[in-house]
């Protein structure tokens, strides 16, 4: 009963401070999706480099924010809030249900305990993000927990409905789809595809453009036509190739390579060598082919994986979906809580995976250590445009790499 009257109390001033919290840092992107399908379902033009803070995701990105139009404007906080809370809660729960069969019975009962405190102490910081900045990454948090943890049930066919959503919500979850023909999933990958092109087209259904054509093809060509893989996204009115919040991998290696422009004063100077042009394209194609190899090793095909490992799987292609991504701002990450979960639970599971453990440790101090509210302002946008979070990400999907590659190991061992 003590026990219960505690959780009450605890859960209630959690709420009472994340309303705080989320109240205290204004409107922040959520303007953005608002403004975007008012004007769709006028026909009006939603993509607009004009806009003070442009609407860059795929139309399908829109539709959710419909129940919005319902409410006045000063309701449209207090509506996201209610969705963000409910999302984590889901989300949490359902993690809840994994970690149980992954570590199950009652002596395992501290080890779910410590699953729960080193995760937050991991990928709290990403979480938190997501309130403070009322961005749409709440959304494809769900999309892909719900992928991984369809992956972790062999409900393929499911998970290839979560992941096309995603990808037609945001454009980087394709990279499932060659992940998914890699490992002869097949019919996943048509699910993948059949419910993405679905996504696509609902927009156009519902509310077409009064200039005609489709909403897809204008985001296209208003935003994407120009993206180069080999250099750091840079487009008039929506993206600018030097920004110390793009932690992809693409702007962490422009901003260690290239000095910033005195004359403007735009940036913080983190240049540690001089590369431009043709080198600069080839280390990034280097670095991309580097994060495409460790997917692809540890998303290799076995017939004797677990749950654990499927989830994992997953984990890694989140990873590279971050790092291969355009633009990555912190909230982006909020989907590390799937591959350092698998980390965290492999760790716990087996303590002499020391890899796992040095890995998990630097991620801590990194990370954790070196938000602003503990070094400054100042001294956490100059770690951020060195790339502290690009470098956790890869950091990330090497130790879930390294935890499936040595489970697969071990198990052709024991059938050898």
């Amino acid at each position: 009963m003590i026990k219960r009257v505690f959780l009450v109390l605890g859960t209630c001033i959690a709420l009472a401070l994340s309303i705080g919290y989320f109240y205290n840092k204004g409107s922040g992107e959520l303007p953005v999706y608002t403004t975007a399908i008012e004007r769709m379902v006028i026909g009006e033009e939603i993509y607009r480099r004009e806009d003070s803070k442009a609407f860059t995701y795929p139309p399908f990105a829109a539709i959710p924010f419909i129940p919005f139009l319902a409410l006045p404007e000063n309701f449209h906080p207090a509506l996201w809030y209610v969705i963000n809370i409910c999302v984590f809660f889901y989300v949490f729960c359902r993690l809840n249900f994994l970690v149980f069969r992954w570590l199950p019975g009652e002596h395992n009962k501290r080890k779910r305990q410590l699953f729960w405190i080193l995760l937050i102490l991991l990928v709290g910081r990403y979480l938190s993000s997501v309130f403070e900045t009322k961005a749409n990454d709440i959304i494809i948090l769900v999309l892909m927990f719900e992928s991984a943890r369809m992956s972790a049930l062999e409900r393929y066919n499911l998970m290839g409905i979560w992941t096309g959503l995603g990808a037609a919500f945001k454009a980087t979850p394709w990279l499932f789809l060659p992940v998914l023909i890699w490992q002869k999933k097949f019919l996943a990958a048509l699910t993948l595809v059949t419910a993405a092109l679905v996504a696509h087209l609902l927009p156009d259904i519902l509310f077409p453009r009064s200039l005609g054509g489709s909403w897809t093809l204008s985001w296209y060509y208003t935003f994407l036509n120009s993206i180069s893989l080999d250099k750091p996204v840079d487009v008039a009115g929506a993206w600018t190739s030097w920004n110390h919040l793009n932690q992809s991998l693409t702007a962490t290696l422009y901003r260690l390579s290239t000095p910033i422009n005195t004359t403007t004063g735009i940036g913080i100077s983190v240049n540690l060598w001089a590369l431009e042009g043709r080198q600069l394209a080839l280390l990034n194609i280097a670095a991309q082919l580097i994060v495409i190899l460790l997917v692809i090793l540890a998303n290799k095909r076995s017939s004797k994986s677990t749950g654990l490992e499927r989830f994992g799987q997953v984990g890694a292609v989140l990873c590279g979906m971050l790092l291969l991504s355009p633009m990555s701002s912190k909230s982006h990450f909020a989907i590390l809580i799937i591959p350092i979960s698998f980390c965290v639970v492999e760790l716990i599971r087996d303590q002499r995976r020391l890899i796992i453990g040095i890995h998990l440790g630097i991620i801590f101090l990194v990370s954790t250590l070196t938000t602003k509210d503990i070094i400054g302002k100042q001294l956490g946008n100059e770690i951020l445009a060195l790339g502290s979070v690009t470098w956790i990400t890869l950091i990330t999907l090497i130790a879930t790499t390294y935890g499936l590659r040595r489970n697969q190991n071990v198990i052709v061992a024991q059938y050898n």
